[in-house]
């Protein structure tokens, strides 16, 4: 254990602390202001507490940056140096050292060495393996690029291009930052009890940046995505195919509440009822008798029935009825009396 932890607060009442102790929590990240040259805050008392505590159980000394506080969008974190991690593991008296870096491109064809090129300006994975006393064989893990690498936003004019740059030191030492997270990430996993909880810088980092906006395609002109939609459907000619009262619910279902209309359901009415109307039988026509040629003559006038002369029938004055007149000469006929 060092003097620097020794001489760390063991409280984390600040009202308790001493000027150095105050000086020494400074140092390890826990004080902090909201923007440049604003008022230093001291961080929360239980983040205080636990940074104290991890200090404590590792025995590693913030003021040779083995670690440190960090805070990140609000939220505080205790990250270590990967020579922190490193010391922490060899103190535990089983760690018996580990594999040399292996980088690829293809996660199948791994190499002891990198070289950038053109086409190929940093490696897509990196793994180290990490040996512990009773395990059998190394307890490896593979970093990949696309999950911890930094990128910076491109500024021009005080204004923000919207592309993203690789941070200076991923662009500089790309396989070496890599190889680093590989090796935090195998060293936890071989010590979980000494190093859980505890992230190293190179975990971290990708943590800051500005999230790589996805990749759009332009958006389409009105005029093309009108051409590309499907046309609207024409609702009275489906009207005009149903062929049952059941398929005609089911079109009225189908159309959309502000498309319908009280034409559109006259429409699918007047439908049904041509349906109703063609399936009523046909009533068969009637038989008729055949007529019989009348033996009498067939006038386009009304004819006085001619009265038959009875025996003996009298009428009210007397006279009998029937008496034919002699015809006169003129044609004229009557009766006479």
């Amino acid at each position: 254990m060092t003097n620097a932890v020794v001489a760390l607060p063991q409280s984390g009442d600040s009202t308790q602390w001493t000027p150095a102790e105050s000086a020494l929590v400074e140092a390890a990240g826990l004080v902090y202001s909201e923007r440049r040259g604003g008022p230093k805050m001291l961080a929360e008392r239980p983040v205080v507490e636990a940074f104290l505590l991890h200090c404590r159980r590792t025995g590693l000394d913030p003021i040779a940056r083995q670690i440190y506080a960090i805070r990140r969008a609000g939220k505080w974190q205790t990250q270590v140096s990967i020579d922190g991690a490193r010391l922490v593991a060899e103190r535990t008296g089983e760690y018996e050292g580990q594999t040399d870096p292996e980088w690829s491109n293809d996660g199948a064809t791994w190499s002891i060495a990198w070289t950038a090129t053109e086409e190929r300006p940093h490696p897509e994975f990196a793994r180290v393996g990490v040996y512990r006393r009773g395990h059998r064989d190394a307890m490896r893990v593979v970093a990949r690029w696309d999950s911890y690498a930094v990128y910076d936003d491109v500024w021009e004019n005080n204004r923000k291009t919207g592309e993203k740059r690789v941070s200076s030191m991923w662009g500089k030492m790309p396989d070496l930052m890599l190889a680093k997270v590989a090796e935090m990430l195998a060293l936890r996993k071989a010590f979980p009890q000494d190093l859980s909880g505890l992230y190293s810088s190179e975990e971290m980092a990708q943590a800051d940046r500005p999230q790589k906006a996805p990749e759009q395609a332009p958006a389409a002109q009105p005029a093309l995505v009108q051409e590309q939609q499907a046309a609207a459907t024409d609702w009275f000619a489906e009207a005009a195919k149903v062929t049952s009262k059941d398929e005609a619910n089911a079109l009225w279902r189908r159309i959309a509440k502000p498309e319908r209309s009280t034409e559109l359901g006259a429409a699918i009415a007047a439908r049904l009822a041509a349906l109703a109307e063609a399936e009523k039988p046909m009533e068969p026509e009637p038989k008729w008798a055949e007529q019989q040629p009348s033996e009498e003559p067939v006038t386009d006038w009304a004819t006085q029935p001619v009265p038959q002369p009875e025996d003996d029938v009298e009428t009210v004055d007397g006279v009998l009825e029937g008496a034919e007149v002699e015809q006169d000469n003129d044609g004229m006929s009557g009766y006479r009396r």
